[in-house]
């Protein structure tokens, strides 16, 4: 009886330890938004916005984990370290990537001791198109990025817009953010196309969230700033972006020039409450437009690798008697920011199918609906298919390159041969002989099965062997920068090969930096050949980075990372004079590494020069060649290239060979596209750009506690805005 009761009392005892632990359980509330109003591009980065809130009774310390596919052989998991406070929802402003045909999103919290407290996983992907939480943006559609006032029909953009590009028409989506939900990093703008910032609150908007703005435009954003009512602040960096002092607002007349070109009626007059712009000095408007009372109405130019157009008012007070006319107003406007230069074709590109390299002018631009070309291969288009894009297509390229290891090249199939042929010999007439002379060929099923095992033990340690050697870090390096300014940027692509399997970790990433996995990628992915993205990376974000924690590497792959930063300074500095036949090349290394060589590029020629040692300065006087910076290229209708009843043209940036033959791939690939696609154009404004090869240059990261060999290649360019002066002989 005794022993009875010391068992109930032991069952109740466990009941109530059990009762007061599930009391002490804490019931998060946690929301997703992914994309820009689930919008996304796959495979670049997106924003994630987090929304937890919590019945906390006291503060709780963790990590929040968002876990979900980031292409065809890597899933992303990033880690932000989180503190909740009772009765405070808690905002994570992350930024991830998603792979197309995304499958789930894990969401998970632990805290400081790293149990888990809550987790959900969330199905993104439906067959039915209604049904998903996500849309994907295809290479021919245009994304454009909305902060402010939803005004005069620009959030029916959508159904009044087309997007031409190479590939066809496509459809062209508008993204709205309140304030609170902007991103607070410059990758959360990086899939958008055009950013428009029409008449925000400054006030709502936090100091991290305008600085990310500053720096994708300066990193080859498109932004059109639109002033209303609200002033904007003194010293934001936004107003280092824009080519005009903002003074007071005044009451002026639109020209009728100007509402012509934009699509209105120029018989009715207009008036409206504009902000006085003046440009600031030394700034080249690519296109302005005037009143005769007020100034500038209008402008854009480049800033740093970017574009940024500024609006003096509020297009809304231009709705009397022009509402039906918002979309050819927003295509105006949205294309003049695009294009590659004022009042010429806008250009779009194709991969040619000959040599396979990507072929790029202006990737597309916006035309209203009812002008738009009738599109025939339609219906051939499916959200359950998608196509990559040119960046995409000149990664694949660098990938081979970080490929091209000894220890991933297929093994010989004479190895294969001799090892059957090995083993065919041991099993039949050797084992044989050897047990007939011992008088023990009863035992045949003993050693055939000895010799088996011993063979597929042998095989595994040696192809182990044979795919093993030295650790080996593969690397390229483009470092960009803009003369005489503080706009400058670095973008990485590495591949790592380790002779075991294991968890690396990474040494020397610095703050600014963002990685993520990279891998090659099917030119046409569908909805019925999911990829399994098998390789896990964690990374912290936290404070404008993401930094890989640890890296699972396998003997059998190649683990290949993409990094992209700012940087405080440019590598190197230079000035160009051409002197009729003769060009003088000055070059200030600012490097600790050697320049090997390099080239000057403009827009009708180049010269090369030689060698620049580290902290060196060496002026070169060579001769000028005749060069054009663009491939020439047509297409046949029908195959995406031209329209009928279009100006369209096909380019390609090119580069003296002297770079080598990775120049032109990487130039053209993920975190570089935009940027070429700047200094190229830039070059046609009478701009000099600079690119050079450095020498045995380091690489971007190093592997804890290990020992490799290097292979990197730096390239770093800059672009020269003003043109290089030329003297008569």
């Amino acid at each position: 009886m005794a022993r009875v009761r010391i068992l109930i009392a032991f069952v109740l005892v466990l009941t109530w330890a059990s009762c007061l632990q599930a009391a002490k359980e804490i019931d998060f509330n946690v929301d997703l938004f992914c994309g820009w109003e689930r919008y996304y591009r796959p495979m670049e980065w997106t924003p994630a916005e987090i929304g937890i809130t919590t019945d906390l009774k006291e503060p709780f310390e963790g990590v929040f984990t968002i876990t979900a596919q980031q292409d065809g052989l890597n899933t992303l998991n990033i880690v932000h370290n989180i503190v909740l406070t009772p009765n405070q929802p808690l905002a994570l402003p992350l930024v991830t990537k998603l792979a197309w045909h995304v499958g789930k999103c894990t969401l998970q919290i632990r805290d400081a001791r790293g149990r888990t407290r809550w987790e959900q996983t969330i199905d993104t992907w439906d067959f039915s198109t209604a049904n998903r939480l996500l849309q994907v943006v295809q290479e021919e559609d245009l994304l454009i990025g909305l902060l402010g006032s939803p005004k005069f029909g620009l959030l029916r953009l959508g159904e009044n817009a087309a997007c031409m590009s190479h590939r066809g028409p496509g459809s062209v989506y508008v993204g709205a953010k309140v304030p609170r939900m902007m991103p607070w990093d410059w990758t959360g703008f990086a899939s958008l196309d055009v950013l428009i910032l029409y008449d925000p609150d400054w006030s709502l908007l936090k100091p991290a969230q305008v600085k990310a703005v500053r720096d994708w435009v300066s990193n080859g954003g498109t932004m059109l700033l639109i002033l209303g009512r609200h002033p904007m602040p003194q010293g934001s960096p936004v107003s280092d972006l824009i080519p005009f002092n903002v003074g007071e607002l005044r009451t002026c007349q639109v020209p009728p020039g100007a509402l012509q070109e934009w699509g209105f009626d120029a018989s009715q007059p207009a008036s409206v409450t504009a902000w006085s712009l003046s440009a600031k000095p030394q700034t080249r408007l690519l296109a302005k437009t005037e009143a005769p009372d007020a100034g500038f109405l209008y402008g854009f130019s480049r800033a740093g690798f970017g574009r940024a157009a500024v609006l003096a008012f509020d297009p809304a007070e231009l709705i009397a008697g022009h509402e039906r006319r918002s979309a050819q107003f927003w295509t105006k406007q949205i294309a003049a920011c695009l294009a590659e230069e004022p009042g010429t074709p806008v250009s779009v590109t194709v991969p040619d199918p000959r040599t396979g390299q990507a072929v790029v002018g202006c990737t597309r631009t916006i035309v209203p609906k009812d002008s738009a070309p009738k599109d025939d291969n339609r219906q051939m288009r499916s959200d359950d298919r998608f196509r990559i894009g040119i960046a995409q297509n000149a990664g694949n390229r660098v990938m081979e390159y970080l490929y091209q290891l000894r220890q991933m090249r297929p093994l010989s199939i004479w190895w294969v041969i001799l090892t059957l042929s090995a083993l065919a010999i041991l099993l039949g007439p050797v084992d044989y002989l050897v047990l007939k002379r011992l008088d023990k060929l009863p035992y045949t099923w003993l050693t055939s099965t000895g010799w088996i095992v011993l063979f597929t033990v042998g095989a595994y340690f040696g192809v182990q062997e044979l795919r093993g050697g030295t650790m080996q870090l593969r690397a390229i390096s483009v470092l960009d920068s803009v003369a005489d300014s503080n706009c400058a940027w670095a973008t990485y692509y590495a591949g790592l090969f380790a002779p075991r399997s294991d968890e690396y970790q990474l040494d020397g990433l610095k703050p600014g930096q963002w990685w993520a996995g990279i891998s090659p990628t099917r030119e046409e992915l569908y909805a019925w050949q999911r990829e399994a993205g098998m390789r896990q990376i964690y990374c912290v974000q936290q404070d404008g980075t993401n930094l890989p924690i640890s890296l699972p590497i396998n003997i059998w792959t190649v683990q290949s990372l993409l990094g992209e930063s700012p940087l405080s300074d440019a590598p190197f500095a230079s000035r160009v004079q051409r002197k009729g036949g003769t060009v003088s090349i000055e070059i200030t290394n600012k490097s600790d590494n050697a320049i090997a060589r390099g080239v000057a590029l403009w827009n009708d020629g180049y010269a090369d020069f030689d060698a620049v040692p580290a902290r060196g300065t060496r002026t070169f006087e060579v001769p000028s060649r005749s060069f054009n910076p663009w491939y020439d290229t047509t297409r046949p209708d029908g195959y995406g290239g031209r329209f009928p009843g279009t100006l369209y043209g096909l380019r390609t940036p090119r580069y003296p060979p002297m770079l080598g033959e990775q120049g032109e791939n990487v130039f053209l690939a993920p975190g570089c596209l935009n940027r070429t696609l700047a200094m190229h154009t830039a070059l046609r404004f009478g701009a000099t750009l600079v690119c050079v090869m450095f020498d045995k240059a380091p690489p971007p990261f190093g592997v804890k506690n290990r020992s490799y060999d290097v292979n990197h290649i730096q390239y770093a360019r800059q672009l020269i805005a003003e043109p290089a002066v030329q003297e008569k002989d």
